[in-house]
């Protein structure tokens, strides 16, 4: 007799607490709910810490799919009532391929923020109900749009605690509930009976320059565009704060080209930047980069230089 959804659920979720608490070295403390009503599979923080910690919705599969030859990817497809569409930054999506035979998670497995997730992985809306789509190549040297939330299951102990330390720091209390239209283009707006929590110009600076200096990347909106976004350079620009840094998912007024190409670099305008998140442990820059830059003339932080001092770039002729 095959196993059923109830049984294959309740095996992934049993799998990813196991391998959090093996991987975690003691640090990692993870409960699960007695009844899962609000979409959180499991609950995670660092041991003996008061900070709060985050919720993880667990999402296994039992088979993968193969496409284009010997390429393997897991495919994940599920609904949610709109209403329950969650935009909580401290709501992450946890995807893997178990496999019956070895019975363990396939390497690599994903963690995925949800308002991230919420966006790029949404795929239809019928009579109330969101679909939503993960498919994700597992080949070691896969560039696809999940690529950068690939976690080795012998490293999820650490990535959860990673998230859960820097998590706290998070631009926004509250993130908007995207609209069905604005899945890619739309701008976020929030419904009329939602309260936004919009951080100060401050705060947003101040995170902004924590991830240049961490070398973690940034989820935002701009344009009306998700940008996810690793920051390399934060300054002002004829006294105006901008941001460059490399863009490596979302979309944009350009279309984005293969990981690694120097023309996904983006220089933006700090002020028209909303709803900024981090992504704890990401960092993709480009492959070559150009000698000189326009974005920012009088430099506060960048990637890899000290924070007290601040560089003037030359421009070039």
């Amino acid at each position: 007799m095959p196993l059923s959804n109830v049984q294959k659920g309740a095996i992934g979720q049993f799998a990813f607490l196991s391998t959090a608490l093996v991987t975690g070295k003691g640090q990692v403390e993870v409960y699960t709910p007695a009844a899962d009503n609000e979409g959180r599979d499991a609950e995670v923080r660092r041991h003996l810490k008061p900070a709060p910690g985050i919720s993880i919705q667990v999402k296994v599969g039992f088979s993968s799919i193969s496409e284009g030859g010997r390429a393997k990817y897991l495919a994940i497809r599920f609904e949610l009532p709109d209403d329950r569409v969650q935009e909580d930054p401290r709501l992450w999506y946890f995807f893997a391929y178990y496999d019956q035979r070895e019975l363990r998670f396939h390497d690599p497995v994903f963690l995925i923020p949800s308002h991230v997730f919420n966006v790029i992985g949404r795929q239809a809306v019928r009579k109330g109900k969101v679909w939503f789509e993960i498919t994700a190549n597992l080949g070691p040297a896969s560039h696809d749009r999940w690529t950068p939330f690939r976690v080795a299951p012998k490293d999820l102990g650490d990535r959860l605690l990673e998230i859960v330390d820097k998590t706290g720091l998070t631009a926004t209390s509250v993130l908007p509930h995207l609209p069905a239209d604005a899945v890619w283009l739309g701008r976020a707006t929030p419904r009329a009976n939602r309260k936004l929590w919009t951080a100060s110009a401050d705060s947003k600076y101040d995170l902004i320059r924590k991830a240049v200096l961490d070398r973690d990347s940034l989820s935002a909106w701009y344009q009306g565009h998700l940008r996810l976004l690793s920051p390399f350079v934060l300054g002002t620009k004829a006294g105006d704060p901008h941001i460059l840094g490399y863009q490596f998912g979302g979309t944009s007024h350009e279309r984005l080209e293969p990981e690694g190409s120097p023309t996904n670099l983006r220089c933006l305008r700090v002020a028209d930047l909303t709803e900024v998140n981090l992504l704890p442990g990401i960092w993709h820059t480009a492959r070559q980069g150009k000698g000189f830059q326009h974005c920012v003339d009088q430099v506060d932080v960048s990637a890899g230089r000290p924070s007290p001092a601040k560089h003037r770039l030359r421009r070039a002729a």
